[in-house]
């Protein structure tokens, strides 16, 4: 099958390319930038470049490579990211609407079968009733603190989009919160929440913040 992994190079898409490769799959990697190709080609996939956020860069990207499976990896929250500021996750947020939009435009003009899409879900994203676990199935806060809305709004705005796809399948993923070597919680002395753990900056609480 041909697989099509929009965000390949970022901390889950270097740990799915190799196993996608392994089960048998032809991968193709998009990456905005060009000095992450080698990288890609060595995890097995066919690199491609484009920018998530130029919607006909993506659709070149997607048309030339006809893929029948998309998966959607994208953000921007890196492993050295800002915490402290909320245009940390702005870029995310955009990824989450705009990218989406852009990868599902061009996943329909080229027929794809299937949509995966990477959401997120942890104690700052469920509605705060009920029990203290949470499946898949329980909604989204449906009134966050205002600096988490603009998040929880992207969200929402992934998850509708990708399940309410016409055509093809499209599957959410609502993924924990990530740990481990190029995440925010690693042993690395770079690591934004492990860094700000150690100065006493972690949880952030108040304006400007989004968690």
């Amino acid at each position: 099958m041909n697989v099509f992994v929009a965000g390949a190079s970022g901390a889950l898409g270097r740990q799915l390319v190799p196993q996608l490769v392994a089960a048998g799959h032809d991968v193709v990697g998009m990456t905005r930038s060009p000095a992450k190709t080698d990288m890609l080609r060595a995890l097995g996939a066919r690199p491609v470049v484009a920018d998530a956020l130029d919607p006909d860069a993506v659709a070149r990207a997607v048309a030339e490579t006809e893929p029948e499976v998309i998966v959607h990896e994208l953000t921007a929250l890196s492993g050295d990211m800002d915490l402290k500021h909320a245009e940390t996750f702005a870029m995310n947020n955009r990824l989450r609407t705009e990218g989406t939009d852009h990868l599902l435009a061009a996943g329909r003009a080229v027929g794809v079968h299937r949509f995966i899409a990477q959401s997120t879900a942890s104690f700052t994203t469920y509605v705060r009733t009920g029990g203290p676990v949470k499946s898949e199935d329980d909604p989204l806060d449906p009134d966050p603190p205002a600096t988490m809305r603009p998040n929880l709004d992207a969200i929402r705005y992934l998850e509708d989009a990708v399940t309410g796809l016409d055509g093809a399948e499209g599957l959410v993923l609502r993924y924990g919160v990530f740990y481990g070597p190029g995440t925010g919680i690693s042993a690395g002395p770079e690591a934004s929440v492990t860094k700000a753990i150690r100065k006493r900056q972690f949880p952030i609480v108040g304006d400007g913040g989004g968690i």
